[in-house]
Protein backbone atom coordinates (compact mmCIF):
# COMPACT_ATOMS: atom_id res chain seq x y z
CA UNK A 1 0.00 0.00 0.00
CA UNK A 2 1.06 3.58 0.03
CA UNK A 3 1.80 3.97 3.15
CA UNK A 4 4.05 0.73 3.29
CA UNK A 5 6.11 2.61 0.35
CA UNK A 6 6.23 5.93 1.99
CA UNK A 7 7.40 4.26 4.99
CA UNK A 8 9.94 2.11 3.38
CA UNK A 9 11.25 5.68 1.50
CA UNK A 10 11.87 6.99 4.83
CA UNK A 11 13.62 3.68 5.92
CA UNK A 12 16.28 3.78 3.13
CA UNK A 13 16.50 7.74 3.56
CA UNK A 14 17.55 7.56 6.93
CA UNK A 15 19.63 3.76 6.14
CA UNK A 16 21.58 6.47 3.60
CA UNK A 17 22.52 8.78 6.02
CA UNK A 18 19.67 11.55 5.96
CA UNK A 19 19.34 13.69 8.68
CA UNK A 20 15.93 12.98 10.20
CA UNK A 21 15.40 17.31 10.55
CA UNK A 22 15.92 17.15 6.58
CA UNK A 23 13.54 15.02 5.58
CA UNK A 24 9.56 16.46 5.27
CA UNK A 25 6.49 13.84 4.90
CA UNK A 26 3.09 15.47 3.74
CA UNK A 27 0.09 13.91 4.49
CA UNK A 28 -3.84 15.03 4.26
CA UNK A 29 -4.79 14.19 7.61
CA UNK A 30 -3.53 14.20 11.37
CA UNK A 31 -4.54 10.36 11.50
CA UNK A 32 -2.69 9.60 8.22
CA UNK A 33 0.46 11.38 9.77
CA UNK A 34 0.24 9.59 12.79
CA UNK A 35 -0.36 5.94 11.39
CA UNK A 36 2.74 6.96 9.34
CA UNK A 37 4.64 7.74 11.67
CA UNK A 38 3.51 4.83 14.08
CA UNK A 39 4.41 2.06 11.47
CA UNK A 40 8.04 3.51 10.50
CA UNK A 41 8.65 3.18 14.76
CA UNK A 42 7.33 -0.20 14.10
CA UNK A 43 9.72 -0.93 11.52
CA UNK A 44 12.66 0.38 13.12
CA UNK A 45 11.97 -1.15 16.51
CA UNK A 46 12.00 -4.72 13.79
CA UNK A 47 15.03 -4.28 12.86
CA UNK A 48 16.75 -3.25 15.85
CA UNK A 49 15.58 -6.35 17.22
CA UNK A 50 16.14 -9.25 14.49
CA UNK A 51 18.46 -11.78 14.57
CA UNK A 52 20.92 -11.07 11.43
CA UNK A 53 19.80 -13.48 9.03
CA UNK A 54 15.72 -11.58 9.38
CA UNK A 55 17.43 -7.95 9.35
CA UNK A 56 19.16 -9.09 6.21
CA UNK A 57 16.34 -10.28 4.78
CA UNK A 58 14.53 -6.85 5.53
CA UNK A 59 17.12 -5.21 4.06
CA UNK A 60 17.01 -6.96 1.20
CA UNK A 61 13.60 -6.08 0.89
CA UNK A 62 14.11 -2.57 1.14
CA UNK A 63 16.75 -3.00 -2.09
CA UNK A 64 20.06 -2.88 0.52
CA UNK A 65 22.78 -4.98 0.29
CA UNK A 66 23.30 -5.77 3.67
CA UNK A 67 27.12 -5.18 5.17
CA UNK A 68 28.15 -4.87 9.16
CA UNK A 69 28.23 -1.07 8.44
CA UNK A 70 24.63 -1.46 7.18
CA UNK A 71 23.15 -3.89 9.96
CA UNK A 72 24.99 -1.21 12.61
CA UNK A 73 22.83 1.58 10.92
CA UNK A 74 19.94 -0.50 10.49
CA UNK A 75 19.61 -1.24 14.01
CA UNK A 76 20.55 2.18 15.98
CA UNK A 77 17.66 4.15 13.39
CA UNK A 78 15.10 3.52 16.38
CA UNK A 79 16.86 5.23 19.20
CA UNK A 80 17.65 7.88 16.64
CA UNK A 81 14.11 8.16 15.62
CA UNK A 82 13.16 8.38 19.39
CA UNK A 83 15.79 10.53 20.55
CA UNK A 84 17.21 13.08 17.83
CA UNK A 85 16.88 16.70 18.91
CA UNK A 86 15.44 17.71 15.49
CA UNK A 87 13.00 14.75 14.57
CA UNK A 88 11.80 13.62 10.84
CA UNK A 89 8.36 15.67 10.27
CA UNK A 90 5.70 13.42 8.99
CA UNK A 91 2.85 16.60 9.23
CA UNK A 92 -0.33 17.64 6.96
CA UNK A 93 -0.88 19.74 4.48
CA UNK A 94 -2.27 22.49 7.14
CA UNK A 95 0.19 21.90 9.72
CA UNK A 96 2.74 22.49 7.10
CA UNK A 97 1.58 25.41 6.20
CA UNK A 98 0.76 27.07 10.05
CA UNK A 99 4.61 26.18 10.52
CA UNK A 100 5.48 28.48 7.42
CA UNK A 101 3.01 31.56 8.86
CA UNK A 102 4.24 31.22 12.32
CA UNK A 103 8.11 31.63 10.95
CA UNK A 104 7.16 34.17 8.67
CA UNK A 105 3.79 35.72 9.96
CA UNK A 106 4.97 39.45 8.58
CA UNK A 107 5.81 38.35 5.55
CA UNK A 108 2.70 36.81 5.21
CA UNK A 109 0.82 39.37 6.31
CA UNK A 110 -0.66 37.94 9.25
CA UNK A 111 -0.83 38.03 12.95
CA UNK A 112 2.12 37.36 14.67
CA UNK A 113 1.03 34.55 17.59
CA UNK A 114 -2.39 33.43 15.84
CA UNK A 115 -4.62 30.75 16.87
CA UNK A 116 -5.92 28.46 14.36
CA UNK A 117 -9.90 28.06 14.40
CA UNK A 118 -10.78 24.66 13.70
CA UNK A 119 -14.36 24.52 14.22
CA UNK A 120 -15.87 26.63 12.24
CA UNK A 121 -19.50 26.37 12.93
CA UNK A 122 -19.75 29.30 16.00
CA UNK A 123 -17.57 31.87 12.87
CA UNK A 124 -19.68 31.01 10.61
CA UNK A 125 -22.98 31.41 12.72
CA UNK A 126 -21.70 34.69 13.99
CA UNK A 127 -21.05 35.57 10.13
CA UNK A 128 -24.61 34.85 9.21
CA UNK A 129 -25.53 37.10 12.17
CA UNK A 130 -24.18 39.61 10.75
CA UNK A 131 -25.21 39.68 7.47
CA UNK A 132 -29.05 39.56 8.90
CA UNK A 133 -28.11 42.67 10.77
CA UNK A 134 -27.00 44.43 8.16
CA UNK A 135 -29.57 43.32 5.61
CA UNK A 136 -32.50 44.07 8.09
CA UNK A 137 -30.81 47.63 8.88
CA UNK A 138 -31.61 48.63 5.12
CA UNK A 139 -33.82 46.34 3.75
CA UNK A 140 -34.18 48.25 0.65
CA UNK A 141 -30.56 48.33 0.27
CA UNK A 142 -28.30 46.11 -2.16
CA UNK A 143 -27.54 43.29 0.11
CA UNK A 144 -31.38 43.17 1.16
CA UNK A 145 -31.73 43.14 -2.93
CA UNK A 146 -29.21 40.28 -3.78
CA UNK A 147 -30.73 38.38 -0.81
CA UNK A 148 -34.40 38.76 -1.86
CA UNK A 149 -32.74 37.64 -5.43
CA UNK A 150 -31.17 34.24 -4.05
CA UNK A 151 -33.92 33.66 -1.75
CA UNK A 152 -36.13 33.61 -4.90
CA UNK A 153 -34.36 31.18 -7.12
CA UNK A 154 -33.97 28.77 -3.99
CA UNK A 155 -37.41 29.08 -2.98
CA UNK A 156 -36.57 28.55 1.02
CA UNK A 157 -33.95 30.41 3.06
CA UNK A 158 -32.68 27.15 4.67
CA UNK A 159 -31.63 26.70 0.68
CA UNK A 160 -30.40 30.31 0.62
CA UNK A 161 -28.50 29.67 3.63
CA UNK A 162 -26.54 26.64 2.18
CA UNK A 163 -26.01 28.41 -1.01
CA UNK A 164 -24.16 31.29 0.65
CA UNK A 165 -21.81 28.41 2.90
CA UNK A 166 -20.96 26.53 -0.46
CA UNK A 167 -19.15 30.41 -1.40
CA UNK A 168 -17.30 30.14 2.51
CA UNK A 169 -16.63 26.84 1.19
CA UNK A 170 -15.02 27.99 -2.05
CA UNK A 171 -13.39 31.19 -0.66
CA UNK A 172 -10.16 30.09 -2.08
CA UNK A 173 -11.60 29.73 -5.44
CA UNK A 174 -12.87 32.95 -5.00
CA UNK A 175 -9.69 34.89 -3.51
CA UNK A 176 -7.79 33.30 -6.49
CA UNK A 177 -10.03 34.19 -9.37
CA UNK A 178 -10.47 38.07 -8.18
CA UNK A 179 -6.94 37.74 -7.19
CA UNK A 180 -5.09 41.26 -8.91
CA UNK A 181 -8.60 42.82 -9.61
CA UNK A 182 -9.42 46.57 -8.56
CA UNK A 183 -12.43 45.71 -8.31
CA UNK A 184 -13.70 41.98 -7.18
CA UNK A 185 -17.52 42.22 -7.68
CA UNK A 186 -16.81 44.47 -10.73
CA UNK A 187 -14.41 41.61 -12.71
CA UNK A 188 -16.41 38.44 -11.22
CA UNK A 189 -19.97 40.31 -12.66
CA UNK A 190 -18.05 40.89 -16.13
CA UNK A 191 -16.65 37.37 -15.97
CA UNK A 192 -19.89 35.82 -15.70
CA UNK A 193 -21.55 37.84 -18.45
CA UNK A 194 -19.47 36.59 -20.79
CA UNK A 195 -19.44 33.00 -19.58
CA UNK A 196 -24.05 33.90 -19.66
CA UNK A 197 -23.19 35.91 -22.73
CA UNK A 198 -25.51 38.42 -21.61
CA UNK A 199 -25.24 41.34 -19.79
CA UNK A 200 -27.34 42.03 -16.79
CA UNK A 201 -28.77 45.19 -18.15
CA UNK A 202 -29.13 43.91 -21.73
CA UNK A 203 -32.89 43.47 -22.87
CA UNK A 204 -33.28 40.08 -23.45
CA UNK A 205 -36.15 39.98 -26.23
CA UNK A 206 -35.26 43.33 -27.96
CA UNK A 207 -35.11 41.12 -31.29
CA UNK A 208 -38.74 40.73 -30.58
CA UNK A 209 -39.05 44.24 -31.55
CA UNK A 210 -37.65 44.32 -34.57
CA UNK A 211 -39.50 45.03 -37.62
CA UNK A 212 -38.29 42.12 -39.38
CA UNK A 213 -40.16 40.21 -37.33
CA UNK A 214 -43.20 41.30 -38.12
CA UNK A 215 -43.02 41.16 -41.74
CA UNK A 216 -41.70 37.41 -41.21
CA UNK A 217 -45.09 36.94 -39.23
CA UNK A 218 -47.38 38.39 -41.26
CA UNK A 219 -45.95 36.07 -44.22
CA UNK A 220 -46.79 33.33 -42.24
CA UNK A 221 -50.71 34.60 -40.67
CA UNK A 222 -51.23 34.92 -44.95
CA UNK A 223 -49.85 31.25 -45.56
CA UNK A 224 -52.19 29.53 -42.47
CA UNK A 225 -55.16 31.72 -43.23
CA UNK A 226 -54.70 30.20 -47.11
CA UNK A 227 -55.62 26.86 -44.94
CA UNK A 228 -58.20 27.71 -42.45
CA UNK A 229 -58.11 24.72 -40.36
CA UNK A 230 -59.12 25.20 -36.42
CA UNK A 231 -55.65 25.08 -35.24
CA UNK A 232 -54.13 27.10 -37.53
CA UNK A 233 -56.58 29.60 -36.89
CA UNK A 234 -56.08 29.36 -33.29
CA UNK A 235 -52.43 29.94 -34.06
CA UNK A 236 -53.19 32.84 -36.41
CA UNK A 237 -55.09 34.77 -33.36
CA UNK A 238 -52.31 34.38 -31.04
CA UNK A 239 -49.91 36.15 -33.56
CA UNK A 240 -52.03 38.26 -34.22
CA UNK A 241 -52.47 39.31 -30.41
CA UNK A 242 -48.83 39.17 -30.41
CA UNK A 243 -48.45 42.17 -33.02
CA UNK A 244 -51.17 44.30 -31.44
CA UNK A 245 -50.06 47.42 -30.39
CA UNK A 246 -49.21 47.85 -26.84
CA UNK A 247 -48.39 44.23 -26.30
CA UNK A 248 -44.90 44.55 -24.40
CA UNK A 249 -41.98 41.98 -25.44
CA UNK A 250 -42.62 40.25 -22.74
CA UNK A 251 -46.25 39.28 -23.54
CA UNK A 252 -45.33 39.37 -27.21
CA UNK A 253 -42.82 35.95 -26.48
CA UNK A 254 -46.04 34.52 -24.19
CA UNK A 255 -47.98 34.36 -27.49
CA UNK A 256 -45.56 33.41 -29.72
CA UNK A 257 -43.85 30.73 -28.27
CA UNK A 258 -46.73 28.22 -28.18
CA UNK A 259 -47.43 28.85 -32.04
CA UNK A 260 -43.88 27.74 -32.59
CA UNK A 261 -42.70 25.59 -29.52
CA UNK A 262 -44.35 22.49 -28.31
CA UNK A 263 -44.89 21.94 -23.96
CA UNK A 264 -41.70 19.36 -24.49
CA UNK A 265 -39.52 22.33 -25.87
CA UNK A 266 -39.25 20.65 -29.19
CA UNK A 267 -39.79 22.80 -32.40
CA UNK A 268 -43.41 22.67 -33.58
CA UNK A 269 -43.32 21.09 -36.72
CA UNK A 270 -45.18 22.69 -40.08
CA UNK A 271 -44.70 19.49 -42.37
CA UNK A 272 -47.13 20.00 -45.47
CA UNK A 273 -49.40 17.23 -45.34
CA UNK A 274 -51.37 16.57 -48.99
CA UNK A 275 -54.43 19.08 -47.81
CA UNK A 276 -51.86 21.38 -46.92
CA UNK A 277 -49.50 20.83 -50.69
CA UNK A 278 -53.22 21.51 -52.40
CA UNK A 279 -54.03 24.41 -50.47
CA UNK A 280 -50.60 26.56 -50.60
CA UNK A 281 -48.22 24.57 -52.89
CA UNK A 282 -45.09 23.18 -53.15
CA UNK A 283 -43.81 26.79 -52.91
CA UNK A 284 -46.47 28.13 -50.38
CA UNK A 285 -45.66 24.53 -48.39
CA UNK A 286 -41.83 25.02 -48.03
CA UNK A 287 -42.11 28.58 -47.31
CA UNK A 288 -44.29 27.83 -44.43
CA UNK A 289 -41.95 25.04 -43.40
CA UNK A 290 -38.66 27.50 -43.64
CA UNK A 291 -40.77 30.31 -41.95
CA UNK A 292 -41.68 27.69 -38.88
CA UNK A 293 -38.21 26.25 -38.44
CA UNK A 294 -37.12 30.10 -38.48
CA UNK A 295 -39.58 31.50 -35.60
CA UNK A 296 -39.48 28.35 -33.74
CA UNK A 297 -35.51 28.96 -33.33
CA UNK A 298 -36.15 32.31 -32.71
CA UNK A 299 -38.37 31.83 -29.94
CA UNK A 300 -36.20 29.36 -28.84
CA UNK A 301 -33.44 31.96 -28.84
CA UNK A 302 -35.35 34.46 -26.50
CA UNK A 303 -36.16 32.04 -23.87
CA UNK A 304 -32.71 30.70 -23.64
CA UNK A 305 -31.84 34.43 -23.39
CA UNK A 306 -34.19 34.99 -20.28
CA UNK A 307 -33.01 32.12 -18.78
CA UNK A 308 -29.19 33.02 -18.96
CA UNK A 309 -30.25 36.69 -17.93
CA UNK A 310 -31.60 34.55 -14.64
CA UNK A 311 -28.79 32.77 -14.19
CA UNK A 312 -26.35 35.57 -14.90
CA UNK A 313 -28.67 38.03 -12.16
CA UNK A 314 -28.91 34.71 -9.73
CA UNK A 315 -24.84 34.22 -9.93
CA UNK A 316 -24.37 37.98 -9.07
CA UNK A 317 -26.88 38.24 -6.32
CA UNK A 318 -24.32 35.09 -5.11
CA UNK A 319 -21.35 36.91 -5.78
CA UNK A 320 -22.51 39.80 -3.77
CA UNK A 321 -24.44 38.46 -0.82
CA UNK A 322 -21.41 35.57 -0.17
CA UNK A 323 -18.25 38.47 -0.73
CA UNK A 324 -20.75 40.22 2.47
CA UNK A 325 -20.64 37.13 3.95
CA UNK A 326 -16.94 36.02 3.77
CA UNK A 327 -16.33 39.73 4.58
CA UNK A 328 -18.07 39.46 8.15
CA UNK A 329 -16.21 35.90 8.39
CA UNK A 330 -12.64 37.62 7.52
CA UNK A 331 -12.95 40.38 10.00
CA UNK A 332 -15.05 38.25 12.89
CA UNK A 333 -11.45 35.69 12.75
CA UNK A 334 -9.29 38.86 12.65
CA UNK A 335 -10.65 40.45 15.80
CA UNK A 336 -9.83 37.30 17.65
CA UNK A 337 -6.66 36.32 16.08
CA UNK A 338 -7.76 33.30 13.94
CA UNK A 339 -7.22 31.83 11.04
CA UNK A 340 -8.92 28.55 9.70
CA UNK A 341 -7.42 26.12 7.22
CA UNK A 342 -8.37 28.05 4.00
CA UNK A 343 -6.51 30.96 5.63
CA UNK A 344 -3.65 28.62 6.10
CA UNK A 345 -3.65 27.65 2.71
CA UNK A 346 -4.34 30.70 0.72
CA UNK A 347 -1.87 32.68 3.16
CA UNK A 348 0.76 30.43 2.65
CA UNK A 349 0.41 29.64 -0.81
CA UNK A 350 0.91 33.84 -1.39
CA UNK A 351 3.93 33.76 0.50
CA UNK A 352 5.92 31.30 -1.55
CA UNK A 353 4.42 32.24 -4.99
CA UNK A 354 2.98 35.60 -5.02
CA UNK A 355 4.97 37.71 -2.10
CA UNK A 356 7.91 40.09 -2.66
CA UNK A 357 10.01 37.75 0.07
CA UNK A 358 8.95 34.47 -1.86
CA UNK A 359 12.14 33.59 -3.00
CA UNK A 360 13.79 34.74 0.18
CA UNK A 361 11.40 32.11 2.43
CA UNK A 362 11.65 29.60 -0.19
CA UNK A 363 15.35 29.78 0.28
CA UNK A 364 14.83 29.84 4.25
CA UNK A 365 13.07 26.37 3.90
CA UNK A 366 15.27 24.82 0.79
CA UNK A 367 17.82 25.21 3.73
CA UNK A 368 16.30 22.93 5.68
CA UNK A 369 14.78 20.62 3.46
CA UNK A 370 16.61 17.53 1.26
CA UNK A 371 14.01 14.92 0.77
CA UNK A 372 10.09 15.86 0.62
CA UNK A 373 7.78 12.99 0.35
CA UNK A 374 3.84 13.58 -0.81
CA UNK A 375 1.22 11.09 0.16
CA UNK A 376 -2.01 10.72 -1.50
CA UNK A 377 -1.22 13.08 -4.11
CA UNK A 378 -4.06 12.06 -6.59
CA UNK A 379 -6.03 14.45 -3.99
CA UNK A 380 -3.81 17.68 -4.20
CA UNK A 381 -5.73 21.00 -4.78
CA UNK A 382 -4.37 23.16 -6.99
CA UNK A 383 -3.28 25.56 -4.27
CA UNK A 384 -1.67 22.51 -2.50
CA UNK A 385 0.35 21.80 -6.05
CA UNK A 386 1.41 25.28 -5.55
CA UNK A 387 2.85 25.11 -2.24
CA UNK A 388 4.61 21.79 -2.93
CA UNK A 389 5.91 22.92 -6.71
CA UNK A 390 8.32 25.96 -4.81
CA UNK A 391 10.02 23.35 -2.85
CA UNK A 392 10.16 20.82 -5.47
CA UNK A 393 11.64 24.14 -7.99
CA UNK A 394 14.24 25.08 -5.25
CA UNK A 395 15.26 21.03 -4.06
CA UNK A 396 15.74 20.46 -8.11
CA UNK A 397 17.63 23.72 -8.74
CA UNK A 398 20.42 23.56 -5.43
CA UNK A 399 23.72 22.00 -5.54
CA UNK A 400 24.19 18.73 -7.24
CA UNK A 401 26.61 17.42 -4.94
CA UNK A 402 23.73 17.57 -2.51
CA UNK A 403 21.65 14.38 -2.34
CA UNK A 404 18.22 15.53 -2.69
CA UNK A 405 15.10 13.77 -3.62
CA UNK A 406 11.01 14.22 -4.56
CA UNK A 407 8.94 11.56 -3.70
CA UNK A 408 5.18 11.36 -4.47
CA UNK A 409 2.61 8.30 -3.84
CA UNK A 410 -0.84 8.88 -5.48
CA UNK A 411 -3.51 6.89 -7.01
CA UNK A 412 -3.74 6.02 -10.93
CA UNK A 413 -7.26 7.33 -11.84
CA UNK A 414 -8.39 9.96 -13.93
CA UNK A 415 -9.55 12.40 -11.11
CA UNK A 416 -6.50 12.83 -10.25
CA UNK A 417 -6.41 16.53 -9.38
CA UNK A 418 -3.62 18.76 -11.22
CA UNK A 419 -3.33 22.51 -11.30
CA UNK A 420 -4.94 24.60 -13.95
CA UNK A 421 -3.38 24.20 -17.29
CA UNK A 422 -3.51 28.43 -17.28
CA UNK A 423 -1.49 28.31 -13.83
CA UNK A 424 -2.57 29.85 -10.48
CA UNK A 425 -4.73 31.48 -9.98
CA UNK A 426 -6.95 30.03 -12.01
CA UNK A 427 -9.69 31.37 -14.56
CA UNK A 428 -12.84 29.98 -13.39
CA UNK A 429 -15.01 31.62 -10.79
CA UNK A 430 -17.26 29.85 -8.92
CA UNK A 431 -20.15 29.11 -10.00
CA UNK A 432 -23.88 28.21 -8.45
CA UNK A 433 -25.69 28.01 -11.31
CA UNK A 434 -25.55 25.86 -15.01
CA UNK A 435 -25.31 27.69 -18.55
CA UNK A 436 -28.68 27.69 -20.01
CA UNK A 437 -28.46 24.95 -22.25
CA UNK A 438 -30.32 25.44 -25.80
CA UNK A 439 -29.86 28.44 -27.87
CA UNK A 440 -27.82 30.43 -29.96
CA UNK A 441 -25.61 33.28 -27.90
CA UNK A 442 -25.48 35.56 -31.05
CA UNK A 443 -28.09 38.32 -32.02
CA UNK A 444 -30.80 36.35 -34.08
CA UNK A 445 -31.09 37.83 -37.82
CA UNK A 446 -34.26 37.96 -38.95
CA UNK A 447 -34.02 36.73 -42.53
CA UNK A 448 -35.78 33.65 -44.30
Amino acid sequence: GKTYLLVSRLIRLLLAGAEPARILAVTFTRKAATEMLDRLAERLAELARLPEAELDARLRDLGETPDPALRARARRLHDRLLFDDRPLRITTFHAFCQEILQRFPLEAGVPPGFELAEAETELRKAAWDALLAEATAAPDGPLGHHLDRLLAASGRLKNLRQALDAFLDHRIDWWAFTAGADDALAYAGEQAAAFFGIGPDEEPLAALADPGLTVLLREFIDLLNRHPTATYQRHVENIGQALRPGVDLEGRLERLYPVFVKTDGSPRSFKPSKRLLSKLGTEGAERLETLAALLSDRCLEMRDRQARQRNLATTLAWYHAGRDLLDHYQRIKREQRLLDFADLEWHAYRLLNLDQHAHWVQYKLDARIDHLLVDEFQDTSPTQWRLVRPLMEELMAGNEERRRSVFLVGDAKPACSRPPPGGWPGSRAPRPTASAGRGARHAPSWTA
